[in-house]
């Protein structure tokens, strides 16, 4: 399964339809305190790395999600386990005004009668509704769609399984799982 991300983000009303959301994305503050707890290992967005968690000198976020929602997985018949491919098929859906309000004026000449205030209310319901709005759509792998959102809320480290748990070592993976309590708890958020 792929995931599509868009950067214009809608929520709900009391009627169920989707509205545009106005509010700015609320964003991780640049200096959180460091926690007591640190994962031992985490991803640093400027170049998703994994880097040693005893290293970082600031808080950090925690990734919730499905594994099934980081790509496709092919059952191998001969060992019996998973293994996941990522195609690079999620989306990150990008909106650019670039039509500006005075191409849309003039493309509408029929409202110049109407008085301005008029023109300005059909205005405010055309780029509520997206009607002068350019749709982009990158395609991204998993890790490109984290660090997108990520870098859109500026958090600078990330923990999240897939990379931070050795995932061919046992011994890593069951030290690892243990400490996931510690792990979330300690986060300055949590990610879903």
């Amino acid at each position: 399964m792929y995931i599509t991300y868009e950067t214009k983000q809608y929520s709900r009303n009391d009627k169920h339809e989707l509205i545009q959301s106005v509010k700015p994305h609320i964003t991780i503050p640049n200096d959180l305190p460091k926690p007591d707890f640190m994962p031992t290992k985490l991803v640093r967005i400027s170049d998703m790395k994994v880097v040693d968690g005893s290293q970082v000198n600031e808080g950090y976020c925690a990734l919730s999600y499905s594994w099934n929602q980081s790509g496709d997985f092919l059952l191998n018949e001969t060992t019996g386990k998973y293994k996941r491919i990522d195609e690079g098929k999620h989306e990150i859906i990008y909106y650019d005004n670039n039509i500006s309000p005075d191409m849309v004026i003039s493309r509408y000449k029929k409202f110049y009668t109407i008085k301005l205030n008029k023109i300005y209310q059909v205005l405010y319901i055309m780029e509520h509704n997206n009607y002068y709005f350019t749709k982009t759509t990158k395609h991204v792998k998993f890790e490109g769609i984290i660090q997108h959102i990520c870098r859109q809320f500026n958090i600078k480290y990330i923990w999240y399984d897939q990379l931070c748990i050795n995932q061919n070592d046992k011994e890593d993976k069951h030290r690892e799982i243990r400490n996931m309590h510690h792990i979330y708890e300690n986060a300055c958020c949590t990610c879903t």
